[in-house]
């Protein structure tokens, strides 16, 4: 049988109350109508009677339900047993109500209310019987389907609430998955640098350049299960990597950082700038043979966390495409912008005198604390 709490009991037999009340108020107006006058006080007693007897068979017939389901399953053998089960609990609501109306109409103080009224215990039943078995049926119907009603929306929200998880898991697995990719990635490109100044015989640039990569490895395992890092780190452990190529191009390199004290506490997906950065060196800083620039700003902007990262190295192509090209470098920076909700933006595009990749990240809504 359903849990019936005390509390749970008082609001059933207050909303079956209501509903006496209702229609004792429709028999009496009815009566005076008519010119007959039924006693009010009767007709508000019977109807409680009648009303507050599903306070207790109500419960019942929506644990029937949860025996008997009316699932696809078993809805035919179900149906038969509620078709059988309805007029005996009917029956048994008309039996609650007639021994209740009974003991009230010998009550001396309550024979009042009762005047004109049948007292006799065959013709009572009769006229119940007559007048409220079809009832009974109906609110037993209609019990039963409040009752599928209510675990078909209860089902559909587990179900919903299960498919978010999943979707939840699935893009965090995404992420995790893209992230790991990006980390061998990074880690060749820089064993090559080293791998060229050993051949230069730069070999105290290349003990620099292994002690860079020691540290940064250190970061990255430190942060290989967080989802998120503020900006700050995110630049911090990006420094580390840029006096890597400082190293290799020497005095042919300029970096500038310029990061807005507001968005380094922002907090970031990890490992998103080391690409950017990384394609600048390749398509374009290594293609000059003069001093090159690299510059790296990052401001809040209409409820984003920009981040710009300019080089001026020879222009993007016309029909350049981050998706399109070589490598996998920019397509994994977009497929986990993508991944996101709501999803950043990547764009990159020439200037007057270079190249550069902006990236907006929305933020969450803790406001200025989290980008996502």
């Amino acid at each position: 049988m359903v849990e019936l709490t005390p509390r749970r009991f008082a609001i059933l037999a207050a909303a079956l109350a209501g509903a006496a009340i209702i229609i004792a108020t429709q028999i009496y107006v009815g009566s005076v109508v008519r010119g007959v006058r039924f006693p009010l006080g009767g007709a508000l007693v019977t109807q409680l009677c009648h009303w507050e007897s599903w306070a207790v068979m109500g419960p019942l017939v929506w644990s029937l339900e949860r025996r008997w389901p009316l699932d696809a399953r078993r809805r035919r053998q179900s149906l038969l047993r509620h078709v059988a089960a309805a007029p005996l609990v009917a029956a048994a609501v008309l039996a609650l109500n007639l021994a209740a109306y009974h003991a009230l109409i010998r009550v001396p103080a309550l024979s009042p209310w009762f005047t004109g009224m049948d007292r006799s215990l065959l013709a009572t039943t009769v006229f119940y019987v007559v007048a409220y078995f079809h009832v009974e049926l109906l609110i037993y119907g209609g019990i039963v389907a409040a009752a599928h009603a209510s675990k078909t929306t209860t089902l559909l929200r587990a179900r919903e609430h299960d498919a978010l998880r999943l979707e939840a898991e699935l893009s965090g697995a995404r992420l995790t998955a893209l992230r790991m990719q990006l980390q061998p990635h990074f880690l060749f490109n820089t064993l090559h640098t080293i791998s060229s100044l050993v051949l230069q015989k730069q070999n105290d640039r290349a003990v620099e350049i292994l002690a860079e990569l020691g540290e940064m490895l250190r970061g990255t395992l430190a942060h290989r299960d967080t989802d998120v890092t503020p900006l700050g780190e995110e630049i911090a452990s990006l420094r580390r990597y840029l006096r890597i190529e400082e190293a290799r191009f020497g005095d042919r390199l300029t970096v500038d950082v310029d990061i807005d004290p507001a968005a380094a506490e922002i907090s970031m997906p990890p490992f998103l700038l080391q690409p950017l950065v990384e394609n600048a060196f390749r398509h374009g800083i290594s293609h000059r043979t003069d001093v090159s620039a690299l510059r790296i700003t990052a401001t809040v902007d209409q409820g984003s966390l920009r981040i710009e990262i300019y080089n001026d190295g020879p222009p993007l192509a016309p029909a350049f495409s981050p998706e399109e090209g070589p490598g996998y470098g920019l397509k994994n920076v977009i497929e986990r912008l993508r991944a996101r909700k709501p999803p950043g933006r990547l764009e990159m595009s020439n200037t007057p005198h270079g190249v550069c990749a902006a990236l907006a990240l929305p933020l969450g809504p803790a406001g200025a604390g989290m980008a996502v």
